[in-house]
């Protein structure tokens, strides 16, 4: 029988299975992406741990987590589009380009109304280049934007191919604009606002974000994080994890029989399609899913090129 301890703290080697897998979280304004791993690795016990896509800490929403041994598949879970839903303030111009930032500059005049706001909003959809902000978590010579931008250093990262697939204005009250962008990785949304404030003449930035999907995750899923900290025991965990049957979906599946374990578990070659027909058709070089009997990850294989059906482990997870 597993013993847990009484609060939940420390779980002993039985318990650190419940951990491992794909966590979707609901993170909470004012963490950043680590400090919430570190609270899940003081909570858990275990350290092997990676999230999919850094949120700055005055964002709150989706935040995949891979625990254990689906760190081993990070590389192929799709980490676009990302969705966000945001409120823009305009009129005011931050040194962060978000509230959390020093004031630059205000606009006195009028703001602008609903449609000339709607219309430059519209004018941002597609493939462009954008800047990233200096006080942001991309390194320069080993530490981050912000480090060097809070000691009065700016450093300007080059500018970079972002592609904003929609955007929607969701409401206009006061100052404040409400929109929802589905965009590709990398995009800065806070950085998008302070772009349309400035085309707009008035300038803005972001006061409030929340991440609504991250690739094939979205918020309807997502767990708050103070459920799993306050998390007592295994049965307050059971049924928060996204179940492994909903991970990987989109490579090409196929399910073994148990013979086929220990020559997956020992990483060997496969020469499949003649042995297991319903081996699906892939081309050289493309991922496939390889899961048990109860529908379990297996393994990542890939297909080599050449004249026979030559399949190579990239990631073995039994």
């Amino acid at each position: 029988m597993t013993v847990v301890s009484p609060l939940f703290e420390r779980p002993l080697r039985e318990d650190l299975e419940l951990w491992e897998g794909v966590w979707v979280l609901n993170k909470p304004e004012g963490y950043s992406s680590n400090q919430v791993l570190q609270k899940l690795r003081k909570k858990s016990g275990v350290q092997k741990m990676g999230h999919l896509g850094t949120l700055d800490p005055i964002a709150t929403g989706v935040l995949p987590v891979c625990i254990g041994w689906a760190t081993k598949i990070i590389p192929f879970i799709p980490d676009h589009p990302k969705g966000y839903r945001a409120v823009m303030a305009l009129g005011i111009k931050t040194d962060t380009q978000d509230a959390t930032g020093q004031i630059i500059g205000r606009w006195e005049g009028d703001l602008p109304n609903l449609e000339a706001v709607t219309e430059v909003l519209k004018g941002f959809r597609g493939e462009q280049v954008q800047t990233p902000p200096s006080y942001s978590a991309l390194k320069y010579k080993g530490r981050p934007l912000y480090h060097w931008a809070r000691k009065g250093i700016r450093v300007e990262k080059p500018p970079r191919v972002i592609t904003i697939h929609s955007i929607e204005v969701l409401g206009y009250e006061g100052r404040k604009v409400t929109f929802e962008v589905f965009c590709s990785p990398g995009t800065y949304v806070r950085t998008l606002c302070n772009d349309v404030g400035d085309r707009l003449g008035c300038g803005a930035h972001l006061a409030a974000l929340v991440r609504i999907q991250s690739g094939p995750f979205r918020l309807s899923q997502a767990v708050p994080l103070e459920r799993l900290l306050e998390a007592r025991g295994p049965e307050d965990l059971k049924g928060l994890k996204i179940p492994q049957e909903e991970i990987l979906g989109h490579l090409p599946q196929i399910r073994l029989g148990r013979s086929w374990k220990e020559k997956i578990r020992q990483g060997r070659f496969l020469i499949l399609e003649e042995e297991h027909p319903a081996w699906p058709q892939v081309d050289a070089g493309g991922p496939v899913c390889l899961r048990g009997p109860q529908n379990e990850i297996w393994a990542i294989y890939r297909k080599e090129a050449g004249t026979k059906a030559v399949y190579r482990p990239l990631r073995v997870i039994i």
